[in-house]
């Protein structure tokens, strides 16, 4: 009887040990389910935030008109006359209230976050003169002696003929290389670069999307002197970097009109040509979103359009790492309650 009786108490301790374990192991999986449940519910929300934050950008560039200082938002009439009246003495009046063209970080709706981009202010590969694409390469970490033969190889993969430049390379070169040959027409899209032999090895050009974030391929030659980042005004206007930071700091305050305004600040207009200078945005612009602790941006490169029933055209988009470039910036907010809800409008 003592030996049954120990052998019960041994099982039912065994059992209620199982049970215990079982439990545990339940409110473990549980707690995990909820977890992740939590987090979808999150980004489920952080998506619906961002598409609700894009359309209604989409909406603002459709029905508001660009200033010299970006993207006019709807004000109320009062204040609409006052800054109106205030600025009526420029030619093309600035309100003060525009969302800036010059990708810094806004916050959107709910847990989204925005910046838009001129890709008028960036580097064009396609048509930059050569000197210009040259020091492009030097302020991205690109050795003098590499320089040369890189804008060669992308001048031999962009013209139309088949004739090789010093240091430069055409169809059989890349054959032996064991790659595609040369389109010989101009870039698609700034990544496109990496398909031009020896551009893909150039590692600085790639960090961080360093080549993608500041060049484009559909806008004019020179860029805009309101919306180009810092590395852009170094090489275009062969500034220094401490100058090129003190004409961003300036032109925040007051965008530029001409040069006379650079040259009473600078005492020098560096490689500036008045005819060849630009201070407008463009109609091609990139947008991207992003939410609060996420890990991932959208980058949406469009086109506005004057006429058909959709004002814009999307040239392409696509998901990548998020930059710390835009979440080490403390976000401006829209003057506006505008971005505070969600537009019945929607995009493509």
């Amino acid at each position: 009887m003592k030996y049954q009786r120990g052998f019960i108490l041994v099982t039912t301790l065994w059992l209620m040990a199982a049970m215990g374990i079982a439990v545990g192991f339940f409110a473990l999986w549980s707690q995990r389910t909820l977890s992740i449940a939590q987090q979808l519910q999150t980004q489920l929300q952080g998506e619906i935030d961002m598409v609700s934050t894009r359309n209604s950008l989409f909406y603002l560039l459709s029905t508001q008109r660009f200033t010299i200082a970006g993207l006019t938002v709807p004000l109320s009439d009062q204040a609409d006359i006052l800054t109106q009246r205030l600025y009526s003495y420029q030619d093309d009046p600035a309100r003060g209230t525009e969302l800036k063209l010059d990708d810094r970080p806004y916050k959107g709706m709910g847990s989204a976050y925005f910046a838009l981009q001129d890709l008028g202010g960036l580097i064009n590969l396609n048509i930059m003169p050569e000197p210009i694409l040259k020091r492009f390469l030097g302020v991205l970490g690109i050795s003098s002696q590499l320089q040369d033969g890189l804008v060669a190889k992308l001048k031999d993969y962009i013209d139309l003929d088949d004739l090789h430049r010093l240091n430069g390379a055409e169809a059989s070169h890349y054959q032996q290389a064991g790659l595609l040959p040369p389109t010989n027409r101009h870039l698609t899209n700034p990544l496109e670069a990496q398909r031009v032999l020896e551009w893909a090895e150039q590692l600085p050009l790639w960090k961080d999307y360093a080549l993608s974030q500041l060049t484009d391929t559909s806008t004019t030659v020179y860029p805009n002197f309101n919306t180009a980042p810092l590395e852009v005004l170094q090489a275009t206007y062969n500034f220094d970097l401490e100058s090129s930071r003190y004409l961003i700091e300036a032109r925040e305050q007051t965008p530029f009109y001409r040069s006379t305004e650079i040259h009473q600040l600078m005492g020098s207009l560096g490689e500036m040509n008045e005819l060849d200078t630009n201070y407008y945005a463009s109609g091609f612009l990139r947008m991207t979103l992003w939410i609060a602790e996420g890990q991932r941006m959208k980058q949406i490169r469009f086109a506005i359009k004057d006429k058909g029933e959709k004002p814009w055209l999307i040239n392409y988009q696509m998901e990548l790492r998020l930059l710390p470039v835009y979440t080490e910036k403390t976000p401006h907010h829209v003057q506006i309650d505008f971005l505070s809800q969600p537009l019945p409008t929607t995009a493509p």
